[in-house]
């Protein structure tokens, strides 16, 4: 256990996700996942296989926000960017600093990018963008 290990927050959970076009495969899109803490964004990327899936770590930092008598509020992101388009997958709050804590279960996605943007109610949770929870 590291000095500040009592700081650490989940900015954003794993993600496993598959991306197609018309029910097919979408290989080598790229998945923007952004986070942000206060004012200060925390970004990763990455890229689709074969398969037209991806996957994003669990993203972590410190904070003394944890500890502080806050309201957490994390706005997340993610936006696949394919044939010169970029689509809205994923976008909500996040209301807490826990691994899985959006779903409270591990965030498994389907994103078809025919899809309109759309809101997805998942108990009090609201997701908007053309990805699905699984």
């Amino acid at each position: 256990m590291g000095l500040f290990d009592f700081m650490k927050v989940c900015l954003f959970s794993e993600v496993n996700g598959v991306v197609t076009l018309q029910g097919k495969p979408v290989a080598g899109a790229r998945i923007v996942r952004t986070a942000k803490l206060g004012d200060k964004p925390y970004t990763d990327t990455t890229t689709t296989d074969s398969r037209g899936m991806f996957n994003f770590k669990a993203r972590f930092t410190n904070s003394v926000n944890k500890i502080a008598p806050v309201e957490p509020r994390i706005p997340q992101k993610l936006v696949i960017e394919h044939a010169g388009k970029e689509h809205v997958g994923w976008e909500m709050s996040k209301h807490n600093y826990d691994t899985d804590g959006e779903l409270g279960k591990p965030i498994n996605i389907s994103c078809e990018l025919t899809n309109e943007e759309t809101k997805q109610e998942i108990g009090y949770k609201i997701i908007w963008g053309k990805c699905k929870v699984n």
